[in-house]
């Protein structure tokens, strides 16, 4: 199924509409959302896909007509179960992912709580992990195989907002 997402400048400024395909494939920069789930011991929430790769807790692009937060409130839903809590937004970054035409913006969320069920169409296992040692893991990930490449962006400045030396 493609759906059209909202095309983008690098300052986030509006362009158009494109099919998501197009955007893939013509390399047009597009919106992401993205949430941290933590826990009091200070771990995030690492998501295995059913393509076996690590990713955020929660991620997915924001729809036409959608803001950030809205997307982010949805794909947690959606993909965790989880509904009703606030999100601490912060920050932004950019990427292209696996060294191919693919460029996101991610907006980058964050809230204390823990997973409800699960969407296995998209979210084979979730686990609770110490950001650090995942960041730390990710630099022999070069190709991508491991991890989501937008996961090692948003996962800097996600230790970065926690003033982590990296």
């Amino acid at each position: 199924m493609d759906k059209n997402v909202i095309w983008i400048d690098n300052n986030d400024n509006i362009l158009g509409e494109v099919s998501l395909i197009k955007a893939h494939q013509e390399g047009l920069l597009h919106r992401i959302s993205v949430v941290y789930l933590a826990n009091d011991t200070n771990q995030v929430l690492i998501q295995k896909r059913n393509d076996g790769r690590l990713d955020h807790s929660a991620a997915g692009h924001v729809d036409v007509g959608e803001s950030y937060l809205e997307a982010a409130k949805r794909e947690l839903e959606e993909e965790l179960g989880v509904s009703g809590i606030d999100l601490q937004e912060i920050g932004d970054c950019s990427s292209n992912e696996s060294g191919n035409k693919i460029r996101h913006r991610f907006k980058v969320f964050v809230c204390k709580t823990n997973p409800g069920k699960l969407d296995p169409s998209e979210v084979e296992e979730v686990f609770w992990a110490n950001p650090v040692e995942i960041w730390g893991d990710m630099k022999n990930d070069n190709d991508d195989k491991k991890y989501c490449g937008g996961f090692k962006v948003t996962l800097e400045l996600y230790l970065r907002n926690l003033s982590v030396q990296l």
